[in-house]
C-alpha cells in the first residue's frame, strides 16, 4: 500500500457529488483535481492540488496530468444549457480528456458512465455516455467503466428533489403511471467501487461493472419511501408525460425546490427502466448493497 500511496491520481469533477466521496475513499493518495475555478473546500484537503481547466477545452488540459498514474473521469451534465450540450461535455469532453491522458503517459482511466447507456438519439444523455465509452474503449488504454443507476446519498439531486417535492407540495404528483424501475445505489458504495478499481488495476481492468443498489423500486414506491421517512401523507395525483413538458419550460424561473424534481431530459428517460440484473456492487463492496429507506435519513 505503500508504494500505491505515491502513486499520483487525477480527476475530473473531484467537487461534485460522487467526486468528493472517491476523495473520502483516497486519502492517503497524491490527488490532483481539475477545476474550472478555485474550490477552496478542495484546496483544504490533505494530498490533494487543483489545476484549472475544462474538460470541453482541450488545450486547457495541456500538461495537467503529467507524473499521474490514473486518471478518473467524473465530469458530465443532466441538463443541456446553450452550447453545453451532453455530446460536448460527456462525449467530446471524455475524447479531450483521454488524448491528453495518452500523451501524459496514463496508465490507467476509469470512468463515469450511466446504467441504460446505448446507442439511442431519442436519449440524448444516454447516446453520450454510450459513446464516450466507445471513445474509452477504442482508447488502448487500460481501463474500468462503471454504470451506476440512480446515486443517493447527502448532497444528492434526484432523491432531495424528490424530498423537496414532498415536504413542499400540497399533493404528491407522479409522473406518468409511475411504474418505472431504478435500483438506487449509495454513493459511498459507488465511491468503494472507484477506489478498489485504483487499488487494484489488473483484477478490472477492461471491465465494464454495472453498479445498483440493494433494492428496486418504481418511481412511485421512491416517493412512498420518501414520504414514509419524512412522516408526510398527501394524496398522490398520476401527471400524463405530455403535460409534464410544459410544466417543467414554465416552471424554469422558479427556484428549484419548487421545479418539477425531473428536467426534460430525465422526463424522458422515465420511459426506461433503470435497473440491471448483474450488479457488481455486492462483490465489489464485499457486502449485500444498502436499500434505499436504510440511507435517506438526510433528507429530514
Amino acid at each position: 500500500m505503500s508504494s500505491q500511496s505515491n502513486e499520483r491520481v487525477f480527476i475530473t469533477g473531484a467537487s461534485g457529488f460522487v467526486g468528493r466521496n472517491i476523495l473520502d475513499q483516497l486519502e492517503v493518495r497524491s490527488v490532483v483535481a481539475l477545476e474550472r475555478s478555485a474550490k477552496p473546500e478542495l484546496e483544504q484537503r490533505p494530498n490533494t492540488s487543483i489545476v484549472t481547466g475544462d474538460v470541453t477545452d482541450a488545450d486547457s488540459l495541456r500538461g495537467a496530468m503529467d507524473g499521474c498514474n490514473t486518471v478518473i473521469h467524473l465530469v458530465a451534465i443532466i441538463e443541456e444549457s446553450g452550447e453545453a450540450t451532453f455530446d460536448q461535455v460527456i462525449r467530446q469532453g471524455t475524447e479531450n480528456v483521454l488524448a491528453e491522458a495518452k500523451r501524459a503517459g496514463v496508465e490507467q482511466f476509469i470512468q463515469m458512465s450511466a446504467l441504460g447507456a446505448q446507442d439511442n438519439p431519442k436519449f440524448a444523455y444516454m447516446q453520450a455516455k454510450w459513446r464516450a465509452e466507445q471513445a474509452v474503449k477504442k482508447s488502448g488504454m487500460r481501463y474500468t467503466i462503471f454504470r451506476p443507476s440512480v446515486i443517493f446519498g447527502p448532497g444528492d439531486g434526484f432523491i432531495n428533489a424528490l424530498a423537496g417535492v414532498v415536504k413542499n407540495f400540497p399533493i404528491i404528483p407522479v409522473v406518468g403511471d409511475g411504474m418505472s424501475r431504478f435500483q438506487p445505489v449509495h454513493v459511498t458504495e459507488v465511491a468503494q467501487s472507484f477506489a478498489k478499481a485504483v487499488n487494484d488495476p489488473d483484477a478490472m481492468s477492461g471491465a465494464t461493472f454495472e453498479l445498483g443498489g440493494g433494492q428496486v423500486y418504481t418511481y412511485e414506491e421512491m416517493l412512498d419511501v420518501i414520504a414514509k421517512e419524512l412522516g408526510k401523507s398527501k394524496p398522490k395525483v398520476h401527471v400524463p408525460v405530455a403535460l409534464m413538458k410544459p410544466v417543467l419550460l414554465m416552471s424554469q424561473p422558479l427556484p428549484k425546490a419548487l421545479r418539477p424534481p425531473v428536467t426534460q431530459e430525465q422526463l424522458k428517460m422515465l420511459a426506461l427502466d433503470n435497473t440491471t440484473d448483474d450488479s457488481a456492487t455486492e462483490t465489489l463492496i464485499g457486502s449485500m448493497p444498502m436499500r434505499l429507506e436504510d440511507g435517506i435519513d438526510y433528507i429530514r
